[in-house]
């Protein structure tokens, strides 16, 4: 599981939809700066051994060990919870402890479930099984392994229906709404969805409230598929069979094992029954290929989709209902089963009370060459560098800690419960997560995170070379963000102009993160600092078969070279994170970042009010309390950050320094999200109904989102007073 939107197109506002269709005359962008003279966090005299000491351990990794873990990880398929997913917690701790860390498995019981029956037949207007597994290609032997599971879903409800079937595009919200405007009846039916825009768990939920029987979800080839490349095993494209395995726990509403919700699952804990368990469907589903799926299709009558919801399929799409109609059948084995999380330690010399920790999952829907295991054999190299620095007598400054998570694909497992396990001691001695889930997918390096982490990722970049182009990692990401963003950029440029404020040169910024990955329970929950990294591109074969060492070693990354280059980012983020002796967390971002997105958020009013007569359905907010906590915000940060300078240019001591900036993001944490108390970070969350990505600054986005005025008033306070927290918490360091 990951991440995967980066632009949510349904929160921009009109004007930046305009203004993309406009030819942009944008003022020249600023040259690109030379590599820094200095390390944020380090004195000027400890730079060139730090420079020194990653060199060196980046110089450690090899494209052969990467392609002899992946080898070994992807040799079955692992689903968490089996003997194949223990064989790989295994390795993976014999490997770091090898290599001198401290390694142990801790043991983790959750509730899930493994499929026994998954059935699908079209029984009108002709009579044919629908494939639950792919057929295989002939050079890739994994593709044929009979101990991967057929077709199911992670948290899937056990069900034997047989109904009409109804298309609903996405399956989100406005989907549904659009169905019941047309007239088309879902109450009772089998709901065929695409696919995509959001997490699959809510599709679920969306036809389960609309009342119907069923929800069968399919790839569609426009977004994965022939439509974008050519597919496996040519190209990265989904081939006609390729099945999308995956949860559909309701991620949005709260991560982790759903009989535990909020608290820690423990051996002989509190637990609710199944029947009781929180955020999962109660109504049948399957996933099928876009192969299958167009026999459902072709036999569908009813009026033709409406605008956008035609899919890459060579026919005209229609809604139904009817002629088609299926039997769906799935039987569930659910029990409490342990899971296997793999927790390394290399103790700090001297904050050992501080944790830097990174993590990747290692559990897959099938053999996982791309998600995740490209993140672990990542993970298990920047290890064997460590160890490497290590054995010549070096300890981190701080404690380095690196988690192999396990149950990630159902819904966060393994990182979830072990933070809930240890939230009071992370709430003390965590300094930041640094996550990679995918690590290699394609060619285009993405991350997103939290903002006061932006100038630590930027200048690691700047010491790593793109694999492709062989300028620096930052000239290639800065290039391609402005290229994407360059239209708004500008636009923004233009109304500053206009309110007498100055205008701002272009800078590559992190995604705010939303869920779908492990670093949710860190950034969402505890309020801990997080980074999210990974070289993003077409994943046709995700959560099916073909996600397999054939489709990585041949087609995705042969040679290696973007795996390598990775984990040398991974590398000096983490020890740069271990060793600055004032932590490098720039608060000022964070404030810039919500200036930006309360602008934005009053654009999105603005535009949601056009046309609206109603004045109980206008959308008005003063935000002005927002806006002057968040200039608060970054004054106090920025003068933090004057005293934090100087303190290291003199030689001061940084500890009271260090704890104000260990305390700011935990002072972003609310309550609580309405609907949502788990997710209690005030500035990052995923959108209620799009479960991946992000809704900044959520209490008012998701209002603006739901045309909720009440929700949009209420809100404003809630982000105001979290933001003097964080400024008070820099202040009061002295």
């Amino acid at each position: 599981m990951r991440s995967i939107p980066r632009l949510l197109w349904s929160l921009a506002p009109a004007s930046l939809i305009l203004a993309l269709a406009l030819p942009p005359a944008p003022p020249a962008r600023a040259a690109e700066p030379a590599a820094p003279a200095r390390i944020t966090g380090f004195r000027a005299a400890e730079v060139e051994a730090e420079r020194a000491r990653e060199a060196a351990a980046c110089a450690v990794p090899k494209a052969d060990s990467l392609r002899r873990h992946l080898r070994i990880l992807t040799a079955e398929p692992h689903v968490a919870g089996t003997p194949a997913d223990r064989a790989t917690a295994e390795y993976v701790r014999d490997r770091l402890a090898a290599w001198g860390w401290e390694a142990k498995i801790e043991a983790i019981p959750v509730w899930l479930n493994y499929p026994k029956l998954s059935r699908l037949e079209l029984v009108e207007p002709t009579r044919e099984p629908l494939a639950v597994r792919e057929r295989g290609v002939a050079w890739d032997k994994d593709a044929y392994d009979g101990r991967a599971f057929d077709a199911f879903h992670g948290y899937g409800a056990a069900g034997d229906v047989t109904a009409p079937v109804v298309y609903a595009n996405y399956g989100d919200v406005d989907d549904l709404k659009k169905l019941a405007e047309l007239g088309i009846e879902v109450k009772g039916r089998i709901v065929l969805v695409r696919y995509g825009k959001i997490f699959r768990g809510l599709k679920v939920r969306n036809a389960e409230r609309a009342g119907a029987a069923g929800v069968v979800i399919y790839s569609d080839p426009l977004d994965d598929g022939y439509d974008r490349a050519d597919p496996y095993p040519r190209g990265q494209a989904r081939p006609e069979d390729a099945i999308q395995r995956g949860s559909v726990q309701f991620l949005s509403e709260g991560p982790g094992d759903p009989t535990t919700p909020g608290w820690a699952s423990r051996e002989g804990g509190r637990r609710l029954a199944g029947a009781q368990a929180a955020g999962v469907p109660r109504i049948p589903s399957l996933p099928i290929a876009y192969g299958e799926a167009q026999k459902i299709l072709l036999a569908l009558e009813g009026p033709v989709v409406p605008a956008g919801w035609q899919g890459g399929l060579a026919f005209t799409y229609h809604v139904g209902p009817g002629p088609a109609k299926l039997h769906l059948e799935t039987a569930q084995d659910y029990a409490v089963r342990p899971i296997w999380d793999v927790v390394a330690t290399l103790k700090g010399r001297e904050a050992p009370d501080q944790w830097v920790i990174c993590g990747n999952h290692r559990d897959a829907w099938t053999f996982g060459a791309v998600d995740p295991n490209s993140g672990t054999i990542a993970m298990l190299e920047m290890a064997r560098a460590l160890g490497e620095l290590a054995k010549t007598g070096w300890r981190p400054r701080r404690t380095l800690m690196l988690c192999s998570w396990d149950g990630e694909e159902y819904g966060l497992l393994g990182s979830t419960e072990w933070a809930e396990a240890h939230a009071d001691e992370l709430g003390e001695k965590a300094v930041a997560y640094v996550n990679v889930d995918a690590a290699v997918s394609g060619k285009e390096f993405g991350a997103g995170g939290s903002h006061a982490l932006r100038d630590l990722l930027a200048e690691s970049l700047g010491e790593v070379a793109d694999p492709g182009l062989g300028a620096p990692l930052q000239k290639s990401w800065s290039d391609r963000l402005f290229t994407a963003q360059r239209a708004d950029w500008a636009r923004r440029n233009r109304e500053r102009r206009w309110r007498g404020e100055p205008e701002r040169p272009f800078e590559p910024d992190l995604s705010p993160l939303g869920s779908g990955s492990d670093y949710t329970a860190f950034e969402d929950h505890l309020g801990i600092p997080s980074l999210n990294l990974g070289f993003d591109g077409l994943h046709g074969t995700y959560h099916a078969i073909y996600d397999d060492f054939e489709f990585m070693d041949r087609v995705v990354d042969p040679g290696y070279p973007y795996h390598l280059a990775l984990t040398r980012v991974w590398t000096r983020v983490a020890l740069r994170l271990a060793e600055a002796e004032a932590l490098p967390l720039r608060f000022s971002n964070t404030a810039q970042f919500v200036q930006d997105e309360l602008q934005a958020i009053e654009e999105r009013m603005d535009d949601a009010n056009v046309g609206v007569t109603d004045s109980t359905r206008l959308l008005r907010a003063d935000l002005r309390p927002a806006r002057a906590a968040a200039a608060h915000l970054r004054e106090a940060a920025r003068a933090f950050e004057q005293r934090a300078d100087a303190a290291l240019a003199g030689g001061g001591s940084l500890a009271t320094i260090n704890a104000a900036l260990m305390a700011a993001e935990r002072e972003l944490l609310g309550a609580g999200l309405p609907g949502r108390a788990w997710f209690r970070n005030e500035l990052y969350a995923p959108g209620l109904n799009t479960g991946y990505a992000a809704v900044p600054l959520p209490r008012l986005g998701q209002a603006v989102l739901d045309r909720d005025p009440v929700a949009l008033a209420a809100g404003v306070a809630p982000i105001a007073q979290a933001l003097e927290r964080a400024a008070a918490a820099l202040e009061q360091a002295k």
